[in-house]
């Protein structure tokens, strides 16, 4: 038994013996990839260095180059930028051709067009110099006819008023402007001042009332606010009633017939002409 197991010791030896060849072969085939590693891990760094060396000399080489000849950079900046202002000059806009205008003064005294603003010349008046009397013929008890152009049939007072129309008022345009100092109305519009009348119309309150005593009278439709035509001094009358009258409603058209003592005042404010026809103690007649 003993010399058993010394047989199995020795076999055990002559194994490791026979196996130390193998594992140290081993080693040194795993110890030669690291230092080939090694190896180019050196060479690497060594070539990155290179690298490096040759890019310092480079720069060098350069800044050496730029302070070397100087002009040679500003010639080519100059014609960089020469090249850059002549594609601006062939994209920019061409000037409109400007007009032979000296407006500064600088060729001597300013000189501008006249006729850019348009003057508006006010329309001619008329002046009549005749008397009232001197425009009035009689064509019968009742008829009268003024200026060859307007007939009236009436005689003037309360029981029998002139029945007058609304060309007949509105004639006094062509004679009649503030602004250019004519305020003579013509003379078959002064007869009319302190006569009875008696007129039809449209008629409006000033402001918006139930009950009023003031109230216009015009040529054209007109509610006294929007709708209608607004009126002018020549075809409106200031009506003062002798009675108050009921005016209720909105927007409402009325029309009618009124009879009453006829005034003519000019009244303006400005140069502007405001009113000129007033009939006072007016009363309704009929619709």
């Amino acid at each position: 038994m003993k010399w058993f197991w010394i047989g199995v010791a020795l076999l055990i030896i002559l194994a490791m013996w026979m196996l130390q060849p193998d594992a140290t072969r081993d080693s040194a085939l795993v110890a030669l990839p690291s230092q080939s590693n090694d190896d180019t891990n050196a060479g690497s760094a060594a070539d990155t260095r290179n690298d490096h060396d040759r890019r310092d000399q480079d720069t060098s080489d350069d800044i050496t180059s730029q302070e070397s000849s100087p002009s040679a950079s500003a010639l080519g900046t100059a014609a960089t930028s020469e090249s850059n202002a002549t594609s601006n000059a062939d994209t920019a806009p061409v000037d409109a051709p400007r007009p032979d205008i000296d407006l500064l003064g600088e060729d001597g005294p300013p000189i501008a067009p006249t006729n850019l603003v348009a003057t508006r010349t006010p329309p001619a008046l008329l002046h009549d110099t005749r008397t009232p009397n001197e425009v009035l013929h009689r064509i019968d008890e009742r008829t009268i006819e003024l200026d060859k152009r307007f007939r009236v049939i009436g005689g003037g007072r309360d029981d029998d008023p002139y029945r007058i129309s609304w060309e007949l008022l509105t004639s006094a345009s062509a004679y009649i402007d503030p602004a250019q100092l004519a305020v003579t109305p013509p003379p078959w519009i002064r007869l009319l001042d302190d006569t009875v009348v008696e007129i039809s119309g449209y008629y409006s309150t000033p402001l918006r009332v139930d009950r009023t005593k003031s109230l216009m009278l015009t040529l054209n439709r007109w509610d006294g606010c929007c709708v209608g035509l607004p009126p002018t001094p020549f075809d409106a009358i200031d009506l003062v009633l002798r009675e108050p009258m009921e005016m209720k409603g909105l927007h409402l058209l009325r029309f009618g017939t009124f009879r009453g003592r006829m005034r003519v005042e000019v009244f303006e404010a400005a140069g502007y002409l405001i009113g000129l026809y007033r009939i006072e103690d007016a009363v309704f007649v009929a619709k």
